[in-house]
């Protein structure tokens, strides 16, 4: 293991409140949840201070797959660092959104989600290739774990080539989220405090950076 954590946590930021809070807890990283937050991006990136990297979220299923796009564009030009998209997007809003985020230098993460289960090691290793397929820079796996078999089919993907953010989902996939920076993962999620998860098992800010600062102590 590497003595730190070798990247940020990125802070899941899902309602406008939590954004001042989690800058002078000394956040680094945001996730801007522009599905949940209900608030245009100018008003988001109006409020950063300079140095700050943040990631446009915009899930599926509450509005057009045209209104999620116009979003994650006006996020992009507005200086997202990042920009997340669903490995099953549509082919045109993948180009549309690549074509911008390449002209403005904002890296594109291609996620997957399992919220029913993990796949075997071989079909995780199938999706991780499929998101590096589709154009993405990062490739981001989130699934369901029920077991010890899940948490190995999971942590296993770190041995193969690309840049990545792996991901359990629920109480047991926990420790994904702890030792996930440990293992090479470009960062990892936290939600802005207790109760304000925006994913199933999510740790807060505050709970990761004092598991990090004790383990870094070791």
């Amino acid at each position: 293991m590497n003595s730190k954590p070798r990247s940020m946590i990125c802070v899941s930021i899902s309602h406008l409140d939590q954004l001042q809070p989690a800058l002078d807890a000394g956040a680094e990283m945001l996730e801007f949840r522009l599905d949940m937050l209900g608030t245009k991006p100018e008003v988001l990136f109006d409020r950063l201070p300079a140095g700050i990297r943040t990631v446009a979220t915009y899930r599926p299923g509450s509005v057009s797959e045209e209104e999620r796009g116009r979003e994650l564009l006006s996020a992009i030009r507005l200086g997202a660092s990042l920009v997340d998209l669903e490995l099953e997007s549509s082919r045109s809003l993948v180009t549309l959104v690549m074509e911008e985020a390449t002209a403005k230098g904002c890296e594109v993460i291609i996620s997957h989600h399992d919220f029913t289960g993990t796949p075997d090691h071989r079909s995780l290793g199938d999706i991780l290739d499929q998101c590096y397929r589709r154009g993405g820079v990062i490739a981001k796996i989130a699934t369901t774990v029920t077991g010890r078999q899940d948490l190995m089919n999971l942590l296993s993907l770190y041995g193969l080539p690309g840049r990545k953010v792996v991901l359990g989902m629920g109480e047991l996939g926990r420790i994904t989220r702890v030792i996930g920076p440990y293992l090479g993962a470009e960062f990892t999620f936290a939600s802005a405090g207790e109760g304000r998860e925006t994913a199933p098992g999510q740790l807060s800010f505050e709970q990761l950076k004092e598991i990090y600062q004790v383990i870094n102590k070791l």
